[in-house]
Parts: C-alpha cells; sequence; structure tokens
C-alpha cells in the first residue's frame, strides 16, 4: 500500500512539471500560419495537434493533425535549479473562413483544448479581407496585483461573447516577468492564459521588462522576424486588412534602459516600413503605431513622475519620431506607460490641427495623428498617476479608470476606438476616424 501511495505521489510530482502550461498564441512573419508558446519545467518532447472547425458546410475532420514542436532551456531565476523549457510549434496552412481547435502536450499529458480565428495578417503586398471588418483589444500596462484582476475579469467576460481578432500589449507585462526570479512572469502568463491562448497576444517591450538586457521578454515571447529585429521581439510590422500596424521598441532611445538594442538600426527600419506601408496606400489607407513610451500625454507640472512620461520622456523622442509620422500619414498613435487612458486630438509640434470636421468624438479627414494613451489595464504599483490638473489644449477625454480599449476597423474609410473602464464596466469614450483621402493634407504651422 505504501508503495502505490509513493508511486501515485511521484507520478502526480511529475505530472505537475510536464503538464503544459502558460499557453500563448501569436501571429508570425508569415501568412496563414500561427505560433503557439508553452511551458514545462521538465525537458520532455513537445507536440502541438490542430484541426479546422466551424468551415462552412465543410465537415471537421476526426482527427487532429500532429506536429512536433521545438524548445529551448530558459534559466529564469538566480539559482542552478531554476529552469524552465519553452516550447513553440507552428500551425500552417491556415484558412482564414475556419475557426480551429488545438491542444499541445508533453509525454503524453495534454493541455486543455483551445480555439483561435484562422485569419492572419498579410505579408507583402497580398490583398485579402478589405472588407471584412475586425476589431482588436489594445493596452498597456498589465500587472498580476489587484488592480489586474479588474482587467482580467472583465476581459475574460468579453471575449466569451465578442470576436476579437488579437490582442495587442503595449509592454510593461506582469511587473515584472524577472520578479521573484521569475515567478511572477509565470503567474503572469498563466493568469492570462485563457484570453492569450484563444486569441494572437502580440507584445513589445516596456521599460518593466529591462532586467539583465530584456531576457525575459526576449525568452517567453515569440514575435514576427523581419530581419532586423534579429529575433529579439522588439519591434515588427503587419498588414490586417485595410490597416497597416506598426509595433515598435521605445526604450533604446533612452540612456538607462540597459539594452543593447540598436536605436539607428530600429529608426531605419521603421522608415522603411513606413515608406513601403505608404507604396500600397491605395489598397491599405490606415496607418496605425504602437509604443510603450508617449510622444503626448498631458503634463501635470505638481506631479513628479508626470513631469518625466509626459515632458521629459517625449522631448526624447519626439524629434526623432514626429517628422517622420507626420510626412507619412500615420492615422493613430497608441501609447502606454503613463497609468491613464487619454484620447487626444490630431497633433502636430504641440499644436492641435484641424480637420475637415472635428467634433468630441469625431474627426473626418483629419490632418495629423490622433494620439491616445492606453497604459490603464492594471498593475501591481497600486493606483494609477492622476489625470493631469490642468490638460493641454489638444487632450479630449482623460480617465483614472483602469481599463482597455478595443480598435475595430470596418473598412479603408471608417476606424472606430471604444475605452473601457473595468470598474465602471462600460465603455467610457469613443471616437470616430472617418476619411476617405489616403493621405492627409499638409497643414503650415505658422
Amino acid at each position: 500500500m505504501q508503495l502505490l501511495l509513493l508511486v501515485i505521489g511521484f507520478g502526480t510530482v511529475l505530472a505537475g512539471y510536464v503538464h503544459p502550461e502558460q499557453i500563448h498564441l501569436s501571429w508570425t512573419e508569415e501568412i496563414n500560419q500561427m505560433r503557439v508558446t508553452w511551458v514545462t519545467y521538465l525537458n520532455v518532447p513537445a507536440q502541438a495537434a490542430y484541426r479546422p472547425i466551424l468551415c462552412g458546410n465543410v465537415p471537421t475532420p476526426s482527427n487532429f493533425t500532429l506536429i512536433n514542436g521545438e524548445t529551448k532551456k530558459f534559466h529564469e531565476g538566480s539559482h542552478f535549479w531554476e529552469y524552465q523549457h519553452i516550447h513553440t510549434a507552428v500551425f500552417n496552412n491556415l484558412d482564414s473562413n475556419c475557426w480551429y481547435e488545438y491542444k499541445v502536450k508533453n509525454l503524453g499529458v495534454w493541455s486543455k483544448t483551445y480555439m483561435f480565428n484562422g485569419r492572419t495578417p498579410d505579408t507583402n503586398a497580398t490583398f485579402r479581407d478589405v472588407n471584412n471588418p475586425f476589431s482588436l483589444v489594445i493596452f498597456g500596462d498589465w500587472g498580476t496585483g489587484p488592480n489586474g484582476q479588474y482587467t482580467k475579469h472583465l476581459l475574460g467576460e468579453e471575449t466569451l461573447t465578442r470576436d476579437y481578432l488579437g490582442i495587442l500589449h503595449m509592454g510593461d507585462i506582469g511587473y515584472n516577468l524577472d520578479s521573484d526570479d521569475g515567478k511572477v512572469g509565470d503567474t503572469y502568463l498563466n493568469m492570462v492564459e485563457s484570453i492569450a491562448a484563444t486569441y494572437p497576444y502580440m507584445t513589445l517591450p516596456g521599460n518593466h521588462e529591462k532586467a539583465n538586457n530584456f531576457t525575459h521578454y526576449k525568452a517567453r515571447f515569440n514575435m514576427p522576424n523581419n530581419g532586423a529585429n534579429q529575433g529579439t521581439n522588439y519591434f515588427y510590422s503587419f498588414n490586417l486588412g485595410p490597416a497597416h500596424f506598426i509595433m515598435y521598441n521605445t526604450n533604446p532611445y533612452f540612456d538607462d534602459m540597459n539594452t543593447t538594442a540598436d536605436a539607428d538600426l530600429e529608426t531605419q527600419w521603421i522608415a522603411n516600413d513606413l515608406a513601403l506601408a505608404n507604396k500600397q496606400r491605395d489598397i491599405r489607407p490606415w496607418i496605425i503605431t504602437l509604443a510603450h513610451h508617449p510622444l503626448y500625454c498631458s503634463q501635470d507640472w505638481s506631479n513628479e513622475d508626470s513631469i518625466e512620461d509626459c515632458g521629459e520622456q517625449p522631448a526624447v523622442l519626439k524629434p526623432i519620431f514626429e517628422d517622420l509620422f507626420y510626412s507619412n500619414s500615420v492615422d493613430l498613435a497608441l501609447q502606454a506607460h503613463v497609468h491613464i487612458y487619454e484620447r487626444d486630438a490630431p497633433i502636430y509640434k504641440n499644436e492641435t490641427i484641424p480637420s475637415q470636421y472635428d467634433s468630441q468624438n469625431m474627426h473626418i479627414n483629419p490632418n495629423a495623428p490622433v494620439y491616445i494613451v492606453g497604459g490603464a489595464a492594471g498593475n501591481r504599483l497600486g493606483t494609477n498617476v492622476p489625470a493631469s490638473k490642468t490638460p493641454q489644449p489638444w487632450a479630449r477625454f482623460l480617465s483614472n479608470d483602469y481599463g482597455y480599449g478595443r480598435l475595430t476597423v470596418f473598412n479603408k474609410t471608417h476606424m472606430l476606438w471604444e475605452q473601457f473602464s473595468v470598474l465602471q464596466l462600460t465603455e467610457i469614450d469613443y471616437v470616430w476616424i472617418i476619411k476617405d483621402q489616403a493621405r492627409y493634407k499638409p497643414v503650415l504651422l505658422n
């Protein structure tokens, strides 16, 4: 009897070390692909299985396609025994008209079964789904503490009923991935698994990922490789229907970010990417940028954090990016870092730029980028940085509530941004961006 209990106990412990956890999806640099990433604490063979379902009148295959995964060993803590094994597998030949169900396994131990949408980004000049609207969840600065649970609850409920295409996280992930010898990162990725295993979870690094040259960020996430980023997950772009998205890394532009990333290389890549996107403006008129540190947010002169985040740091970034974005007619610049929500008017050189028509919740044919700060998903630091008591003239809406945004691209002319408060459990702000011209008309400033 004692031997049986010992065997059962050993089997239970072993299963815990080989059970897949921290499962999350991401798009790759190739069309019709999805990557799944997961973790075990023993180095055991990894496999994934998937099959198409909900493909109209096409019957669901009875068998899953089984593929082998790749594994890398990651030293996540300061002690010699604190290793985890990060596995990845790529699902190929996806059909954008289908949903897929999948599961992963290690040493015969299967995960639960998840589903994802087969629609993936286009590459190069490929043009698909122009008239097929899509929505993305977008936020920054989300952690594991009590404040992060509000977002987990509402977003978890909403993703059960809404057909999102993906989730874009603009840095500061988990607070911090490396803390407590990596256990905080493990806790965070397990916390978001139900969401991140169902929707592509696309990330970029914030300042809270900087420990050991962003080691945890680079190891735990797998973003599209564009050659210039050298597989670091730092910056990349992708096309979805009539929109081009650029996710870039602001950290190397600051001296205290402890990174070997090459700022000049990234700046040149962004310039080249914008130039290519503008050559395709007839089929993809929308250009949307996402970054962690903001170029614009309202400074509160009574708050030291606000002076740094909305004054000193933007003063570093604006000379690098503002003219680049303006000359390339960027439509929407999404930002995080400041733990508030702020939506601004179209801005250039710190001035409000009139559109063909402007109202509180609408810009028709804007003539400069619309800037939005969405760094309020909730983190362990306790409370949000208060919104400025003296917002700048170009500020249109500010809130201290924790929450996240939803961007819906309807077609080549209409795009909608909505902000949700996870405290009030409702939408608190929105703005329509509408245009019938691919590029805006330059405005001469006095």
